[in-house]
């Protein structure tokens, strides 16, 4: 397990790029989805996922708006990085955010990190760092965020215990297909190439990335709307919600870590999108 810990310079969870692996491998049988420019549909994989539906979505009032951008009627989502990105919505600043991931199977902590400081209101993206154990192909892990509700206390209000948001990823092999469709595509093209091919991650990461790179535009606010509306998905809360853009981690304090990370063998290499 790696356990960090970063100083107060993160005040967002914003990271590099989405990468995609080159393995010249089938898609597990997810459909490729031609290149020319459709409205953003997403196209939910049908895996089995292991539920876990607790505190999937927001909740309300000072220490319950806190969510994790996934599905929140099937809690999980797929990628193809070994280091995904994660979406965390906050309705306002926090202090003392803590991520973890777990393997599915056996419930081990591979990752944990606590934030400092997060702003509020907005998405905060976080990518696993290249010192925390890769996710292996074809493999379950479960993430959460955890926030303590006694710093949001009021004199009239008091908030105990802590509150928590997470989901399922599964990380998938890109096919050799769909590697190229991808690396041919406009840049404006590519969110709806990974959500019509049901990679939910990957789409909300290069969504937030278009938008915090370019002004609002009609095509942007379109594709973010049917992205959340979608019935799997009915994240209609965070409709207004926008990307928040800090430090990148490669700026801040170098982390401590309390024990070695592992990063187990992988084939693939990386291609930039």
């Amino acid at each position: 397990m790696s356990r960090q810990t970063y100083a107060t310079c993160f005040k967002a969870l914003f990271i590099s790029p989405i990468a995609l692996l080159g393995f010249g491998l089938p898609s597990l049988g997810q459909p490729l989805m031609p290149p020319q420019r459709t409205a953003l549909q997403y196209n939910p994989p049908n895996r089995g996922a292991p539920g876990y539906t607790r505190n999937a979505g927001s909740r309300t009032g000072p220490c319950g708006d806190l969510t994790a951008v996934q599905p929140t009627q099937t809690n999980w989502g797929e990628t193809l990085e070994r280091h995904p990105t994660f979406g965390i919505y906050l309705a306002e600043s926090a202090v003392n955010l803590t991520f973890e991931l777990r393997e599915e199977s056996s419930q081990e902590i591979l990752h944990q990190v606590t934030f400092d400081q997060i702003e509020g209101p907005g998405i905060s993206l976080y990518t696993l760092p290249d010192t925390a154990p890769i996710l292996e192909p074809n493999q379950f892990y479960r993430w959460q965020v955890s926030l303590d509700c006694e710093q949001f206390n009021t004199p009239n209000v008091q908030y105990r215990g802590v509150k928590r948001a997470g989901g399922t990823i599964f990380r998938r092999l890109v096919s050799e297909q769909l590697q190229t469709t991808l690396s041919t595509a406009a840049e404006t093209e590519k969110p709806s190439l990974l959500a019509a091919n049901g990679l939910w991650y990957d789409t909300v990461h290069t969504l937030l990335l278009q938008r915090l790179h370019q002004p609002d535009t009609e095509r942007w606010i379109n594709d973010w709307q049917n992205l959340l509306i979608h019935p799997m998905v009915q994240l209609n809360n965070l409709m207004e919600a926008a990307p928040i853009e800090c430090c990148l981690a490669s700026s801040c304090v170098e982390p401590k870590s309390t024990s070695p990370s592992v990063s187990p063998s992988d084939p693939g290499t990386s291609t930039l999108l």
